[in-house]
């Protein structure tokens, strides 16, 4: 069987080293034991001198002394050299590993690609790293208002005082003199005196702002683009409208009435009866074709009666189409609609109608169009199955990024969402043309 190793004698608890650390850490108790030390020597000595007859000696006071000194020598090393070389050792080792772990504080702070300062009270710069020097240059014993800014007077919305109470929090600055953007983050830094100091780190996003900038551009230009293109898309439909109502239509009305005349001239022909009736069938679907494609391109009732009248024959549409049980509300006083607002709002509607019968399997549907607070606002409201979180983020849901598309150029938006009960809703927000946008 082996036998357990002896633990290191370092690791050895020493019970002497305990006391005697205990007596260096109080200062009342050094001085009582090296008292103690004192008067026990002195009565040894006397002691000694008695007992070898040496108190009346000449030389009584010489040998009192150097016995005394003899026996408080390994007194006085414990109780008064050791504590002082244990003290001067823990010092200097303390102020070492000090230097060191501020050596290893200042090499991390300047291997930072970030800027990095301190800032007193009094708005001069303590400390910088060096990623800030190369940036601003030396700091020179300089505030901060001087070396970022080169005022004499320190900035009229300097947060000094409001980080120094605790409060912190990211911004963002640009810098005239180097001509770059930053991201600035304060926070406050408590000295080891108690006082409250600026902890600044500044990071360059130069590069993402212009990014940002570039890509913001292009969705504007993308969004214009797509706003001209349903412009055009609109007027188009409504010339195709016009001239398949007015050309196609008038042509198979006039056809349709030369074959009723027909048929009245030869009503007697029975071999010829039957063919005409199946021509005026074919006629009528053909003309109920014709209106369907022209209301569907552009229904003529949004331009000639108004957006109101639009919708409720389009609610009215859908139910007949569908077997769906529609209501329609339309709550507006004297509004009126510019050309884009109604097409905008017609489309929109449309477009989750269709969004129902694809993909609600709903019983029921609501319409409700409103003024309310400078906008209009358009919901569209079903008990089916619901929309989910994953068909609101795919890329491919062309009709919900229309109809965002719509609102957004006007300076509304629209919110699809499931209802809370059951199914789902899509509120559009358009403001009127006294409002100007949406808050």
């Amino acid at each position: 069987m082996a036998r357990p190793e002896k633990p290191h004698s370092d690791t050895l608890p020493s019970r002497p080293s305990n006391h005697l650390d205990r007596l260096y850490c109080s200062p009342l108790l050094l001085i009582m034991a090296v008292a103690a030390s004192v008067f026990v020597s002195e009565v040894v000595v006397m002691i000694l001198l008695s007992h070898f007859d040496l108190l009346d000696h000449p030389i009584h006071h010489i040998l009192d002394s150097l016995m005394v000194v003899g026996l408080l020598f390994p007194a006085l090393i414990f109780l008064v050299f050791r504590p002082m070389n244990i003290h001067l050792t823990r010092r200097l080792r303390a102020e070492e590993e000090l230097a060191a772990e501020r050596n290893k504080l200042r090499g991390i702070l300047d291997a930072m690609p970030a800027s990095v300062c301190i800032v007193n009270r009094s708005n001069e710069i303590e400390y910088a790293n060096s990623a800030l020097v190369r940036e601003f240059g030396p700091i020179e014993g300089r505030t901060c208002f001087d070396y970022f800014h080169d005022r004499p007077d320190p900035c009229p919305d300097c947060r000094l005082h409001q980080v120094s109470g605790g409060e912190s929090a990211p911004w963002e600055w640009h810098s005239d003199k180097t001509g770059r953007t930053y991201e600035i983050f304060e926070t406050p830094l408590k000295n080891a005196d108690g006082s409250v100091a600026l902890l600044a780190l500044m990071r360059d996003i130069t590069a993402r702002k212009q990014a940002e900038n570039e890509l913001r551009a292009s969705r504007e230009r993308l969004r214009s683009l797509s706003n001209h293109l349903q412009r055009a898309r609109e007027e188009e439909r409504r010339a195709v409208s016009r001239e398949i109502h007015d050309e196609l239509g008038q042509v198979l009305a006039s056809v349709q009435l030369e074959v009723s005349s027909l048929a009245d001239e030869y009503r007697d022909h029975w071999h010829l009866t039957g063919k005409i009736a199946g021509m005026e069938q074919l006629l009528a679907g053909a003309i109920r074709t014709v209106q369907r494609i022209s209301s569907e391109l552009r229904p003529a009732i949004l331009d000639e009666l108004g957006l109101a009248e639009a919708i409720e024959w389009l609610v009215a549409d859908f139910g007949k189409r569908t077997g769906i049980e529609p209501t329609c509300d339309i709550l507006l006083q004297e509004a009126t609609f510019s050309k884009e607002q109604a097409t905008a709002l017609f489309r929109i509607c449309q477009e989750a109608l269709t969004n129902v019968i694809r993909h609600a399997a709903a019983t029921r549907v609501n319409v409700s169009l409103e003024e309310r607070k400078g906008r209009f606002v358009l919901m569209i409201r079903d008990n089916g199955r619901g929309i989910t979180s994953e068909q609101l983020k795919e890329k491919q849901s062309l009709g919900l990024i229309g109809m965002r598309e719509r609102a957004y150029m006007l300076g509304g938006r629209v919110r699809i969402c499931r209802w809370i009960q059951q199914g789902t809703v899509v509120i559009a927000h358009i403001p009127t043309a006294s409002s100007g946008g949406i808050p």
